[in-house]
């Protein structure tokens, strides 16, 4: 009897040992599954990058093709630029001519006096809207002494080149002379000046 009561004391010392060690585990709700209370769900954080759906790209690529510089449109011009090959229109001939008879100064001997015997030649200043006129400009002249025709000529040209455009043929008499430009252009403009001198005898 005594051998049987040593054994049973034995035998609740061991199953109280094994109570104890149970006791000491981890709960359950640590090793086990998240619970799934609402309260204690676990959210992703702001800094997790979610890789985006395929209907996300879909949506993103038109976006990106519009910024390509393949399909930026091009600006048509203006009016106020006109395209690269297209020059501004030339200003045109215009308005009545402003004639200018101009003598030279070969032979003078007062404000309106030349010598006889005295070649001093003349030439034209010819003006529109445009400025002075040089090609597409024709002169008539005409030479009177004393009131009667004496000379004509005509010019290619109203502004001189390395010579003068009207020459006296037989110089200059005593007397009272006029010399008058009758100016056309391919513009069909026309204009008019007249010079009046007098030449003294020698």
């Amino acid at each position: 009897m005594v051998l049987l009561g040593v054994i049973a004391a034995v035998i609740g010392v061991i199953v109280g040992i094994k109570e104890l060690a149970a006791s000491s585990e981890a709960p359950p709700s640590a090793s086990g599954p998240a619970s799934t209370n609402p309260g204690s769900t676990v959210w992703p954080s702001d800094d997790t990058e979610e890789s985006p759906t395929p209907d996300e790209d879909a949506a993103q690529s038109p976006d990106e093709e519009a910024t390509t510089p393949s399909s930026t449109p091009r600006k048509p011009p203006t009016e106020e630029t006109p395209p690269d090959d297209q020059e501004p229109e030339s200003p045109h001939h215009t308005g009545a001519l402003t004639v200018l008879v101009k003598m030279g100064r070969v032979g003078k001997v007062g404000p309106d006096s030349w010598r006889a015997g005295a070649e001093p030649g003349a030439n034209t200043e010819v003006y529109d809207a445009t400025g002075r006129l040089d090609t597409g400009c024709y002169v008539q002249w005409t030479l009177k002494h004393d009131g009667e025709v004496v000379q004509k000529d005509t010019s290619s040209r109203c502004r001189p080149p390395s010579i003068t455009l009207f020459d006296f043929e037989d110089g200059l008499e005593p007397g009272s002379y006029t010399l008058t430009a009758d100016v056309t252009t391919d513009w069909h403009q026309t204009g008019t000046d007249t010079f009046s001198f007098d030449v003294a005898p020698a």
